[in-house]
């Protein structure tokens, strides 16, 4: 999994002396390695320009302020450095600090694919810090992940895997919106949560609009019930009503188009392992095990 993990530290996070630093518009990048990622502020513009069309809305600091990425050498020293993440962790993101950080695995995909993830959670996070809350579990993922897509233009595993996703390994919404994380027993399960909120944000972003999807988290982080904010926002009810509704978006969304492809939204992500909370992976979706 790429966990976002929100601190209100009052510690500094400055960069050691070894770090290697370059800036960009809206970056400062600090790269442990003598070398940095091949064009790696390029690519980190690039994919603002995109997230910047989607998250301004609830970070609008984000246009006039830098956000930090730290990028370690390695898997291993990002472990053993001094930001003590879970090892099953691909990156963190402060809140409070503005800050990120990733480790670097000599592909520039999944660099991007994780950076992509938790700049959403930092600046989407950072929207309902500003009343002191913390927003659903599965919004705050989904919408990670969907943003994780739609950085790339090619087309990606999520996307792809959504249109194949069985019907019985889903979970009624009438209890998908109530469930944690820490409740789900397997690996399995964590990653058909995964994907269930990744469709659910999808369904209340791309059919309809962003105004609409700005103001069901508006009511969110004043306290409203989530019954209650689609009821509001997008006239459907928290349960079964919401669940046919999106299972008919589903339907369509998963129906060949005339290349006999899914006629899915393209977007993109990486090797379908873009969250990992062990070894799990998702090459079994379409499958009936």
């Amino acid at each position: 999994m790429l966990a976002s993990i929100l601190l209100f530290a009052s510690a500094a996070l400055a960069a050691p002396a070894d770090w290697h630093v370059k800036t960009s518009p809206h970056f400062e990048i600090l790269h442990e390695s003598v070398w940095s990622p091949a064009s790696v502020s390029l690519e980190m513009e690039r994919m603002y320009s995109s997230m910047r069309l989607n998250l301004a809305m609830f970070a609008p600091w984000m246009v006039r302020e830098r956000t930090k990425i730290y990028i370690y050498s390695s898997q291993d020293s990002y472990l053993k450095g001094e930001f003590t993440p879970p090892r099953w962790s691909k990156g963190l993101a402060f809140v409070a600090k503005k800050t990120i950080v990733v480790y670097d695995t000599g592909d520039m995909q999944k660099l991007k694919a994780v950076i992509a993830h938790e700049l959403t959670h930092l600046y989407f996070e950072s929207y309902f810090a500003e009343k002191l809350k913390y927003p659903p579990q599965w919004l705050n993922e989904g919408l990670a992940v969907y943003m994780e897509e739609s950085v790339f233009p090619e087309g990606g595993a999520w996307s792809r895997a959504l249109a194949y996703f069985p019907k019985e390994r889903r979970l009624p919404f009438s209890a998908f919106f109530g469930v944690k994380l820490d409740q789900l027993q397997s690996d399995s399960q964590i990653a058909d949560w995964y994907l269930q909120s990744y469709g659910a944000v999808l369904y209340l972003y791309r059919p309809h609009t962003r105004v609409q999807f700005k103001a069901f988290c508006e009511a969110l982080r004043a306290g409203e019930k989530t019954d209650d904010a689609l009821w509001k926002n997008y006239r459907a009810r928290e349960g079964m009503d919401f669940g046919q509704k999106w299972e008919a978006w589903l339907k369509k969304y998963s129906s060949p188009g005339s290349d006999g492809m899914p006629m899915g939204e393209p977007s993109a992500s990486f090797n379908f392992k873009p969250v990992q909370l062990s070894s799990f992976s998702f090459t079994n979706f379409g499958s009936k095990k």
